[in-house]
């Protein structure tokens, strides 16, 4: 009995690490060989500039508003600053009042304590555009512009606008930030608000998303496949981070979900949802949510979770397949077939 239990702890250590070793070896491959040699090469070449639109429009000078307004719209793009706002009395009593507003200039202060510079996340973007550059060398590496515009509930921490990428830099003031309760921010999404997390935001909620293609999932499984591409790219661009960063769990939601991968397939596949169209099943599997039902005590997510599985199956069975051609592939059956994913209890 007593070699029975000990073979039986045995094979449960082993079972809840080789989800962890499996990533960290596939992992190592990317850090290893040429992919890491040609990075490197890269990376020399790379300088990636942060605009910091929101020490800029809060620093403008209060008894001349119309020509500090008139100097930043010539550094700035007009999604920004308007040319001809400086000559809008409306709009430069707006930006006054804004920049004034009590709230905004408390969020500003704690915001510029907090990142008196970005050298840290130039850094890291530089380092994961080396790695960008090398698996689609012909992209555009975008501007990146910083903003302080108070956190929207509605909205989400990374927005683009063609070859722009904008970080609200307020959404970056950790989990325990007062501000937080003051917007109504859900607590599920504070885990989000964590400066490690912002180069691989602006991966994982823009640029992975300008490398697919132009059609709309309609299934449960488009969207699962979707999401979990643009996870795997993320992956991709940020090698050297854990796991559950890339997902954007916490270690006991990712040991959560490793554990029970399996039941959930299964759920999915006895209640016949993987081609479901109903846009409920969706969301409460694939969008940001404090739990994914029926599943308690589950992450959200769990959907995107599944997805990116079996693309990183996918990816493994077919060693062939480029990241490219991962990204343009529509056919989101066609990659779960050839992935091979049947997870087991």
């Amino acid at each position: 009995m007593l070699m029975i239990l000990v073979a039986c702890l045995v094979w449960w250590r082993f079972s809840a690490n080789k989800g962890e070793e499996s990533e960290n070896q596939r992992k190592e491959l990317v850090e290893k060989g040429a992919v890491k040699r040609e990075v490197e090469k890269i990376s020399d070449t790379l300088a990636i500039p942060i605009h910091r639109y929101d020490q800029d429009i809060f620093n403008i000078d209060l008894t001349n508003v119309a020509g500090s307004l008139k100097k930043l719209s010539a550094q700035y793009p007009s999604i920004f600053i308007d040319p001809n706002a400086w000559k809008d009395a409306e709009y430069i009593a707006q930006i006054k009042a804004f920049v004034k507003d009590p709230v905004m200039q408390e969020l500003h202060r704690d915001v510029d304590k907090m990142y008196p510079d970005l050298d840290f996340l130039q850094k890291e973007l530089e380092q994961a555009f080396s790695y960008y550059r090398y698996y689609f060398p012909e992209a555009t590496i975008p501007q990146f512009y910083t903003a302080v515009a108070g956190v929207d509930v509605r909205s989400v921490p990374i927005l683009w606008v063609d070859d722009i990428v904008i970080i609200g830099l307020d959404w970056y003031l950790g989990a325990d930030s007062k501000h937080y309760d003051d917007f109504g921010l859900e607590k599920y999404r504070r885990i989000h608000c964590d400066k490690r997390y912002i180069a691989m935001d602006c991966f994982s909620q823009a640029i992975g998303y300008w490398q697919l293609p132009s059609k709309t999932p309609i299934t449960l499984l488009d969207n699962m496949i979707e999401v979990g591409k643009v996870i795997y790219f993320t992956e991709m661009m940020f090698p050297k981070a854990t796991a559950s960063d890339i997902m954007g769990y916490t270690t006991e939601q990712f040991a959560w979900a490793e554990q029970y991968q399996a039941d959930v397939w299964n759920y999915l596949i006895e209640n016949e949802l993987l081609f479901s169209k109903e846009e409920g099943v969706v969301r409460r599997l694939v969008d940001y949510a404090p739990f994914s039902n029926p599943f308690v005590g589950s992450p959200g997510r769990i959907g995107a979770y599944i997805g990116w599985k079996i693309v990183i199956n996918y990816m493994e069975k077919n060693p062939n397949v480029t990241l490219q051609e991962l990204m343009l592939e529509t056919d989101s059956r066609k990659i779960l077939d050839k992935s091979g994913y049947k997870p087991l209890k």
